[in-house]
């Protein structure tokens, strides 16, 4: 007697026998009759019938008779496959899938024995091929072939359950939106950023790898990815389905000064009846520029109003948005600024919603100095200030990066100001010195340039 070529059951369907099964039985997993019932349990059992040329199989193997003088019975694929006592878990899952309307008892007669044997069959919506698609009176409700609904098929958290959308549901310390998305099975909960999606409440899983996917936002098609790609908790694989087009960033004001350049690169600031020659800093920015920083605030939205810096958000907060005080305040903008609301940029500072990257000081003579930087681009006279350390040391301990909570009201400003200029006009921008050991005399100087910046 051959043994059965078990096809492994589609992801689609198996999300769908799952979703049954919860929302006919009981939300899996669960307990019933002393026998764990799981989705595995569930997907190995259905495989296991199909396959079977008539989609049946007998519920138990006679145990008087010869080996293999009998077609063995479901208890006996379920102990092979499942290393479980068939005797105990046989008549729970006939149970539950017969009870979700996804398999039949009946009776099949045994060409062996000559006999009727009491049996489960698995109904023709929920068998599959190689290359069978799933069943149309199993797709999802509004589900378009190739939409960007498509990954709602199969949670991405749990691989388990189908997202529903649903609509008229609010989630605490979420700010309102049109709809949500949330998995039958492990109750994963994602709210739309857009055209895409963000993950923001995981109810139970065991992958405590999970936890890093917390708000974050990827695209239906890398979630589809992360679902049928990668073992939960992984990474989401490169997709290559076409992305919306990301905006240039803002093009700077003019400049107010415009600056002479020499062959060395070398500009020329004329102040104070003086010349000033600012040699040119070897500087790096290393990695991508990104924008949205504060976006990864950590403190909650109630801890920001508590800072005196922004005592005077109190009364438009508290009016507005006051069932958003527990929630991180960085969710909070970033969701204020993924629906256009401008009240967002009332807790940065000037430059907060600037695109900053990484800068690294190169090798040169100048980052060893002291004295008067200045931030250029395209010749455009943009910044000056006056350190006292060397140049290498204002780089890396000043505006190397961009913090979370630089961007707000009660964080750097100059900081934002200078890696931003620095960081997203890296091809035209650069740093500059006046190197000058007297503190009295870079402090004129400084002055000085800082007037010229001011509009006339």
């Amino acid at each position: 007697m051959s043994s059965p070529q078990f096809l492994p059951i589609p992801p689609e369907l198996f999300a769908h026998a799952c979703s049954t099964v919860t929302q006919r039985v009981s939300q899996l997993p669960f307990l019933r009759g002393g026998v764990h019932v799981t989705g595995e349990l569930v997907g190995v059992t259905m495989e296991c019938l199909n396959a079977e040329p008539t989609r049946a199989l007998a519920l138990s193997t006679p145990r008087d008779t010869i080996a293999g003088s009998v077609a063995p019975g479901l208890d006996s694929c379920l102990e092979e496959r499942l290393r479980v006592t068939g005797k105990a878990v046989v008549p729970v899952i006939a149970e539950v899938l017969c009870s979700a309307g996804i398999a039949e008892m009946t009776e099949i007669i045994d060409r062996q024995m000559h006999r009727p044997r009491r049996a489960i069959r698995l109904l023709p919506p929920w068998t599959w091929h190689i290359a069978s698609a799933l069943a149309p009176s199993l797709r999802l409700a509004g589900e378009v072939d190739g939409s960007s609904f498509s990954w709602m098929d199969l949670c991405p958290v749990c691989r388990t359950g189908v997202l529903t959308k649903i609509v008229g549901k609010q989630l605490f310390g979420i700010p309102r939106t049109d709809f949500i998305i949330e998995c039958s099975h492990c109750g994963a909960k994602f709210i739309p950023v857009g055209p895409a999606f963000r993950l923001v409440s995981i109810a139970h899983i065991r992958d405590p790898l999970w936890k890093k996917h917390l708000d974050t936002t990827h695209s239906a098609e890398e979630w589809a990815l992360l679902a049928r790609g990668t073992a939960p908790g992984g990474k989401v694989a490169p997709s290559k389905a076409p992305v919306a087009e990301k905006r240039p960033p803002a093009p700077l004001p003019a400049a107010h000064v415009t600056l002479t350049a020499m062959k060395d690169g070398t500009l020329v600031v004329p102040v104070l009846g003086k010349t000033i020659y600012f040699r040119p800093v070897a500087l790096k920015v290393v990695g991508s520029v990104k924008g949205d920083a504060f976006f990864r605030v950590q403190r909650t939205l109630g801890e920001l109003l508590e800072l005196p810096a922004f005592h005077h958000l109190r009364e438009p907060v508290n009016a507005k948005y006051s069932r958003y005080l527990s929630l991180k305040a960085g969710l909070f903008l970033s969701q204020l600024k993924e629906r256009h609301d401008p009240f967002y940029r009332e807790f940065l500072n000037g430059y907060g919603d600037e695109r900053y990257g990484t800068l690294m000081p190169g090798n040169s003579g100048e980052t060893g100095k002291r004295g008067v930087l200045i931030v250029a681009v395209n010749r455009g006279l943009y910044h000056v200030l006056d350190f006292p350390e060397p140049v290498s040391e204002t780089i890396t301990g000043r505006f190397a990066r961009v913090g979370p909570d630089d961007c707000l009201l009660s964080g750097d400003p100059e900081r934002c100001r200078v890696n931003a200029l620095l960081c997203t006009s890296r091809d035209t921008a650069g740093l500059y010195v006046w190197p000058a050991e007297k503190e009295a005399e870079r402090r004129e100087i400084a002055t000085a340039i800082s007037a010229l910046l001011s509009p006339k």
